[in-house]
């Protein structure tokens, strides 16, 4: 098979090289990657050292894909052969504490890097970022991170529900469930955040607010939803929100929205979409930093203390992917959820620094890799 071998400090970052796949473990699956969603962590990956926080290497990155089943493992009971699956890199292993709890985007068995899969022609090992590694023809995945799916839709579509739409719509139906009638602020409009806004929108809030300083992408958030667009080049993010809302009175933040959600991977702007909730507010974040490993995150004390306001971390919309993946597939078959709005360009493999790139410039919203066109 092809697969996109990413070997941090080389120039270039990542060849596209033949590689031969290691005997397959009891439950393991081949996966023929048909659509791979490439956002902007496989971008900010690229200026990252693995070696330095103990990461094999070298790795073929790539996090969400959809694809069929092409080969399975002696103990694989979830899929079969010819299966059309979704690809996360949160598995759901249905033992652990989280699991047993309600809790599966926390599994105990997700890793930031799986055991190899495959050997370049040197007999180099390589390893799957995620247990994913979905930029290749081919990946092997534990059957816990795979979801069978019945459905119509592409695969380039399939993909968005393993990443930044599972995110996002995730988000707000399922992490912070949006209330009919509410003020929401979405913080970054990115792929994560328009896909905050449409769940906004599903969920009938009464006034989305989408804070972004691209033109372009108030221009989309407008398109899937949003109410009111805000420049935070132009105008203070909180303040105009504030303005935006009624005020509830009370001894302490009256003003502000009911819901607020983070995108902008940035330590300042989480720090103002928690200014711009209203007192027992929801506040939530999911995007990682630019500066991940070196950031810090300051709130005021006293209302941090007494305003009632819930904060939410959210690793994939806190999804449980058996559960809510066909939920999200019939909201787009049925037209609530717009998929085909979320990709504006694909890209064969041999183009994968270039989706990369455009990925972290902010060029694009849905970069998506079809290693096979």
């Amino acid at each position: 098979m092809k697969a996109a071998v990413w070997r941090a400090g080389e120039e270039p970052a990542i060849s596209i090289e033949e590689a031969s796949l290691l005997p397959l473990r009891p439950r393991d699956v081949v996966v023929r990657v048909e659509a791979s969603n490439v956002s902007i962590s496989d971008h900010l990956l690229l200026a990252f050292d693995p070696i330095q926080v103990g990461w094999p290497a070298p790795q073929v990155l790539g996090h969400a894909a959809a694809g069929t089943v092409e080969k399975i493992g002696s103990d694989v009971r979830r899929v079969k052969i010819g299966d059309r699956v979704i690809v996360t890199s949160t598995p759901n292993c249905g033992e652990c504490y989280f699991c047993l709890h309600g809790r599966p985007d926390q599994c105990a068995t997700m890793v930031f890097v799986g055991p190899a899969h495959a050997t370049l022609s040197d007999g180099t090992l390589i390893y799957p970022n995620a247990s994913v590694g979905s930029f290749a023809e081919l990946a092997v995945v534990p059957e816990t991170q795979l979801t069978a799916v019945k459905t119509d839709l592409p695969s380039d579509q399939l993909s968005l529900l393993a990443n930044p739409v599972g995110t996002g719509v995730g988000a707000a139906l399922r992490t912070a469930p949006i209330k009919s009638g509410s003020t929401v602020a979405v913080v970054g409009c990115g792929p994560v955040g328009l896909a905050y806004i449409q769940g906004a929108r599903i969920a009938d809030a009464a006034q989305i607010i989408a804070i972004d300083p691209l033109p372009e992408r108030r221009a989309l958030a407008m398109r899937f939803g949003a109410t009111h667009s805000i420049d935070p080049a132009q105008v203070d993010p909180v303040e105009a929100v504030l303005d935006l809302s009624e005020d509830a009175g009370g001894m302490l933040q009256g003003r502000g929205a009911d819901y607020v959600f983070e995108s902008a991977a940035e330590s300042h702007a989480i720090e103002q979409a928690w200014a711009m909730a209203r007192a027992t507010g929801h506040v939530t974040f999911s995007s990682v930093c630019l500066d991940m490993m070196t950031a810090k995150i300051t709130f005021p004390a006293l209302p941090f203390a007494l305003a009632g306001k819930t904060v939410h971390s959210c690793q994939y919309g806190s999804l449980d992917q058996r559960r809510d993946l066909p939920w999200l597939i019939g909201l787009a078959e049925r037209g609530k959820l717009d998929l085909v709005g979320m990709i504006d360009r694909r890209y064969p493999l041999t183009q994968l620094l270039d989706a990369m790139r455009d990925a972290g410039t902010r060029s694009v919203i849905g970069p998506t890799l079809m290693p096979f066109a």
